[in-house]
């Protein structure tokens, strides 16, 4: 009996602590064969800029294969934040490009700083899934063009 209690509070701590952890590194996965296949990615940055309730977002992953991706993300808020639209493309070996979605989407701020933000995307070639991207809640600066 007790050890069984025992037991059952080290899994509680186990989820606990491994629930509270804070990943800070994006995710990049591409549909292959049926699977999701991790990417390496080498550096990222993300760029944009509020206007009124609208938030216009840029993401470039870099790759360790020299392929570069660009999302292109518009956020509205009204008075909860959406992906409104969304358009990713892949330059490298082989391009593409096509839609995304939002599976989950985290969105702070924006009034007296500027806005942050973060989530669960899917990028969709011809109305299928190509990748899946997870992007760790971020500020959003100012793009420097």
């Amino acid at each position: 009996m007790i050890v069984k209690i025992i037991s059952t509070l080290w899994v509680f701590l186990i989820l606990l602590f491994g629930g509270c952890t804070n990943n800070d590194e994006p995710v990049f996965d591409e549909w292959v064969d049926g699977f999701y296949q991790p990417r390496t990615v080498t550096n990222y940055q993300i760029n944009g800029k509020r206007d009124g309730a609208t938030t216009h977002v840029f993401i470039i992953f870099q790759f360790e294969n020299n392929e570069r991706a660009q999302l292109e993300l518009e956020v509205t808020y009204n008075p909860t934040p959406i992906l409104s639209s969304g358009h990713w493309q892949i330059d490298g070996k082989k391009s593409s490009s096509g839609d995304v979605r939002a599976i989950s989407l985290k969105f702070l701020g924006g009034q007296g700083e500027g806005p942050s933000l973060g989530g669960s995307f899917q990028l969709e070639e011809s109305s299928q899934p190509r990748f899946r991207v997870v992007i760790p809640l971020r500020p959003i600066n100012k793009p420097k063009w």
